[in-house]
């Protein structure tokens, strides 16, 4: 676990102060906490080829495997980072993975790393690519992606010795690059150092810019074979390391997938990108055919008063699933349906404190998540209300088949009713409920939403299956421009699956007790009345509303409200217990279990990844 700060947060959780950096006559930038150089000016990338590259053996350590996986301690500037991906495009094979970890206690400003970026002409494509994704400057974990995924930047955003202490997976090299061990002390203690060894994966390398003593022998007292190199212009030396052992490749190359709604094309696309061989499995033989189908999907996060677990990992799937599908559209997905924003409009006075206190606690800036007054709500959602709430500039409303289309484009897909699912010499055996193979494979992911209910061992975890009914309405007289959500949710005109126009309204939500088996998945009368109640308690303003049908569908969910994400067995994944907000967090928990099957830095804290365990129920 981290260390904990004031009010008992982790170091990673606070919010992070400002470099101070200053611009020397050169065109140096100078850290203001330090005192120490960024880099030269004058020969900044220079300097990374030879100490970070050279020291590490590059590119024949990419060379000689297809997926690379490299820390620092320092991001700063993002210089190390950028020529790193800059000569690793120009020089690895074909597939080959790059993974990117680094640390930073004082983020920089974007505007002003784009100043200072600016004076590095060679690396323009790849800084353009990284400031236009920069993340908010708080703390955690926060996973940027480049090259269609092939290139994974992971920054964990806090003070060192938290941040590596909240770290999971393995790194193959490594960049110290942390100031000065005079003039930044604390990001070479033995804590530190410690923790870079736990880290470490056998054979691994070091390389950093530092040749004092201390540093070396705390290298060497941690089992690196340490040596002096030459450093470059006024540097004398500079030193490199390697552990023993050797470096392996990954041991998991063909995945089954079973469940081809948004969670599982997810982890198709992720999986993929990483070069491994995937084969998605749903017994409707087509992506999108459950919940994942509705023809609209909100994306905005409903964050708690307080920095719970769930609301963190809620929050980190915000931010990243924002990026994420961003990044579909850039590719040419029709991901958007109407205009960007959203408004959670508070349905009362508690609502609108709970809203306050989660502005306070997640330290999001403006551009990001900001309270408005009814008028200015009224003004954004294009609709009047009679309450203020929470403006997300980033949310909005997403297509969802064309979405898991996107995502699965490309993966093979197969009709089959999964039933079993065997460990054996070779990988897993996966069966049919008539016991014909489907085939062997290195590993299996459990991502079929309330089918994962059905399989054996499922059990273990308090499923539920939920019941949402949805509603879909002629065009408003003056509709939403935006998704409004208030408990329920009214989306802006799109086109409708009957190629109508208008909108969806929704939802109810409904455990298996409360409805009778007949009703179960066909639409009921009463669900209709309910939910435009609510559109009436909530938006009295909005008339001419006519109902033209609807849709039901099923959502698995779980008794705390966390999903299931991570290993079950070697070999054996799940991710399920979405609810409703499969569209959110799908992304990021990809992301998680493709790392966990890589054996890549892990792209939430530690206590996120435990209270995702899958096991915490047995």
């Amino acid at each position: 676990m981290a260390r904990t700060g004031e009010n008992g947060r982790t170091m990673t959780d606070l919010l992070l102060p400002d470099p101070k950096i200053s611009i020397s006559d050169d065109g140096t930038p100078v850290s203001g906490v330090s005192g120490d150089v960024y880099f030269s000016k004058a020969g900044g990338v220079a300097e990374t080829r030879h100490v970070f590259l050279g020291g590490i053996g590059a590119p024949d350590i990419w060379h000689k495997r297809g997926h690379v996986r490299i820390g620092e301690l320092g991001f700063g500037t993002g210089l190390n980072f950028l020529v790193t991906w800059h000569d690793w495009k120009a020089s690895a094979p074909v597939g080959a993975q790059l993974d990117y970890y680094a640390v930073e206690g004082y983020p920089i400003p974007r505007d002003q790393l784009r100043g200072i970026l600016d004076q590095v002409p060679e690396l323009a494509v790849e800084a353009d690519a990284l400031l236009s994704v920069w993340p908010v400057r708080v703390g955690g974990v926060h996973r940027l992606l480049f090259d269609n995924g092939r290139v994974r930047l992971t920054l964990m955003f806090g003070d060192a010795h938290g941040a590596l202490a909240d770290t999971e997976g393995a790194v193959d090299a490594w960049y110290l690059d942390g100031f000065a061990p005079s003039k930044n002390p604390d990001m070479w203690d033995d804590e530190v150092l410690s923790h870079v060894r736990r880290l470490s994966a056998p054979g691994a390398r070091v390389a950093t810019f530092s040749a004092a003593g201390a540093v070396r022998r705390g290298l060497a007292d941690l089992d690196f074979t340490v040596e002096k190199r030459p450093g470059l212009g006024k540097k004398r030396d500079c030193v490199s390391a390697m552990l023993p052992g050797d470096q392996s490749e990954g041991a998991f190359k063909t995945v089954a997938i079973v469940g081809a709604g948004i969670a599982g094309c997810c982890l198709a696309r992720a999986l993929s990108s990483r070069g491994l061989d995937v084969t998605l499995i749903d017994k409707a033989g087509s992506h999108g055919a459950g919940a994942s189908g509705n023809p609209a999907a909100l994306l905005a996060p409903r964050l708690p008063r307080e920095r719970t677990a769930l609301g963190r990992i809620m929050a980190s799937s915000y931010l990243y699933a924002t990026r994420f599908y961003d990044s579909l559209a850039r590719e040419g997905a029709a991901v958007w349906l109407g205009k960007r924003g959203g408004l959670a409009l508070a349905r009362n006075q508690d609502e609108a404190e709970r809203q306050s206190r989660a502005i306070a606690a997640f330290g999001w800036p403006d551009d990001v998540m900001r309270q408005v007054e009814a008028a200015e709500a009224s003004s954004l959602s294009g609709i009047e209300t009679q309450m203020g709430g929470l403006w997300f500039a980033g949310a909005g409303t997403i297509n969802p088949p064309e979405v898991t289309a996107h995502l699965s484009s490309g993966v093979e897909l197969l009709k089959a009713e999964v039933a079993g699912y065997k460990k054996q010499t070779g990988g897993w055996r996966v069966t049919t409920r008539t016991d014909d193979d489907i085939g062997v494979f290195d590993a299996v992911v459990l991502a079929g939403g309330t089918g994962l209910m059905e399989l054996p061992g499922a059990n273990r975890w308090p499923l539920k299956a939920n019941r949402g009914q949805l509603a879909y309405l002629r065009p408003l007289n003056a509709g939403p421009i935006v998704p409004i959500t208030y408990g329920g949710y009214l989306s802006p005109e799109i086109t409708l699956p009957d190629g109508l126009r208008g909108h969806v309204l929704g939802a109810t939500y409904a455990r298996r007790d409360e409805v009778p088996d007949t009703d179960w998945d066909t639409l009921r009368p009463e669900d209709e009345v309910q939910i435009l109640g609510m559109l009436a308690d909530h938006l009295p303003s909005i008339d001419g509303i006519e109902p033209m049908g609807g849709r039901v569908s099923l959502r698995a969910t779980i008794r705390d409200y966390i999903p299931l994400a991570g290993p079950v067995d070697d070999g054996l994944f799940v991710l399920g217990g979405l609810g409703s907000r499969g569209f959110l967090t799908a992304p990021l928990l990809s992301e998680l279990i493709a790392d966990q099957l890589s054996g890549s830095p892990l792209p939430l804290e530690a206590d996120l990844i435990e209270a995702l365990n899958p096991g915490r129920f047995t």
